[in-house]
C-alpha cells in the first residue's frame, strides 16, 4: 500500500502555527503549486522534511508547557506532560499519511500544505481535554504566532487497537471492550486541520466552510469580498452538506427532514458541521465505516464508497476530483517507524 517507510530523523528549521480546536505550523513546501486552482501562484516553495524524530522544545515552547515535539512537513505537533512518545509518533505518522498518502516523500497537494504552513498551523496533544482546554486558555499565548490555528487532540481518544498497538494506561474504557472500532481522534483531528485550514483557503469557492477566518488566504479574502460572509451556499461543500441535511440550517433543527442522511445531533455550529461533514465523507470513502452501520446511524447513514457515490454524489465528486488530490487510502500509522 505504501512505498515509503522511512522515519526521517534529521531536524527541520521551523516556524509554528493553530485548528478543530485551534492551530500552529511551520516552514515551507515541497514542489510547485498546482497550475490550476485559486491558489496564490508564487512559484517554488522551500523543501520540507516529511517527518522528524522527537525533539526537545525550544525555550519559547517550554514556557508554554510543551515537553516534546515532532514536525510533519513543517507542521509542529506538540505534546504536553504525560503524553507517551509512541502516541506523539502515531499522531505525526497519521498526519504525514494524510498529507502524503502515496508516501513518496512529497505532499499530494503542495498548495494545500503551503497554506497550512503559511498560517503556522500546529497540533497540541494532551492527556484528556481537561488538560488541553486550560492550555489553550492560559499557555498558548506564550508561543509565537498566538492566533495561529492550533488543533487539540486528547490522546485518551486514540484507539490503539486500530493501529495494532497495545492499549495505553490512559485509553478510554470503551476501547477495551469494543475492540476494532475505527476511526479515532488521531485520524479525525489531523484531517480537520488539513481541510479547515488548507483546502478551505486554497479553494474557497469549493471548500470554504463559511464564516470568518483569523488569517485568510488572498484567495479567500477575494472570494469573500465578491460574495460576502454569509454561510448559505458559501461553497460547493456547504451546498452539498445542506443537501445532505435536508436543507440549510444555520442552527441544528429540532428534527431533520426524513430525506436527510447527515444528522449530527449536537450543535457545534455551522462551520463545525461542515468540517465534520467532509470528514464523514472521507472516512467513508477510504473504508473506515464499512462495519459501523449500527453505531453511526444517528449521525451518518452511508457506510461505503459505492453508497457515497450513489447517495451523496456531490461530496463524492469533490473527494475524488483529481485536481484536489485527496487521500485514497486510510492512514494506518506506519508512515515511519513507530518504534524509533
Amino acid at each position: 500500500m505504501h512505498n515509503m517507510k522511512l522515519l526521517f530523523s534529521v531536524s527541520a528549521i521551523v516556524i509554528i502555527t493553530i485548528g478543530c480546536n485551534s492551530s500552529d505550523t511551520v516552514d515551507s513546501v515541497i514542489g510547485q503549486l498546482p497550475a490550476a486552482s485559486e491558489a496564490n501562484q508564487s512559484g517554488k516553495t522551500p523543501i520540507l522534511i516529511p517527518l522528524t524524530g522527537i525533539k526537545l522544545p525550544t525555550k519559547n515552547e517550554k514556557s508554554a508547557l510543551i515537553v516534546k515535539t515532532m514536525t510533519v512537513f513543517g507542521i509542529k505537533v506538540f505534546a504536553l506532560k504525560g503524553v507517551a512518545d509512541r502516541d506523539l509518533k502515531l499522531v505525526a505518522n497519521v498526519l504525514a499519511q494524510w498529507i502524503d498518502n502515496d508516501e513518496d516523500g512529497t505532499p499530494d497537494n503542495p498548495a494545500v500544505l503551503a497554506e497550512i504552513v503559511r498560517q503556522k498551523s500546529r497540533m497540541i496533544l494532551g492527556v484528556t481535554f481537561d488538560q488541553i482546554g486550560p492550555w489553550h486558555e492560559n499557555s498558548q499565548r506564550m508561543l509565537k504566532h498566538v492566533h495561529a490555528p492550533t488543533y487539540g487532540l486528547d490522546v485518551t481518544t486514540i484507539n490503539h487497537n486500530w493501529y495494532g498497538l497495545p492499549l495505553s494506561e490512559y485509553s478510554q474504557d470503551h476501547y477495551r471492550t469494543e475492540g476494532l472500532f475505527p476511526p479515532d481522534a488521531t485520524t479525525e483531528e489531523t484531517f480537520h486541520l488539513i481541510t479547515d485550514i488548507g483546502y478551505a483557503n486554497v479553494y474557497p469557492s469549493t471548500f470554504w466552510h463559511g464564516g470568518g477566518s483569523d488569517n485568510p488566504s488572498a484567495a479567500l479574502r477575494s472570494y469573500i469580498a465578491k460574495r460576502g460572509e454569509g454561510q448559505k451556499d458559501a461553497s460547493l461543500l456547504t451546498m452539498a452538506m445542506d443537501n445532505a441535511r435536508g436543507g440549510y440550517f444555520k442552527h441544528m433543527p429540532n428534527q431533520y427532514p426524513d430525506n436527510a442522511w447527515y444528522t449530527r445531533s449536537d450543535d457545534c455550529g455551522y462551520k463545525c458541521f461542515v468540517g465534520e461533514y467532509i470528514h464523514w465523507g472521507m472516512i467513508t470513502l477510504v473504508g473506515y465505516n464499512e462495519t459501523r452501520e449500527q453505531g453511526i446511524q444517528d449521525q451518518w447513514q452511508i457506510t461505503n464508497a459505492q453508497s457515497l457515490r450513489n447517495r451523496d454524489a456531490a461530496l463524492y465528486e469533490l473527494l475524488t476530483n483529481t485536481e484536489y488530490n485527496f487521500p485514497k487510502t486510510a492512514p494506518d500509522g506506519s508512515y515511519g517507524d513507530l518504534s524509533q
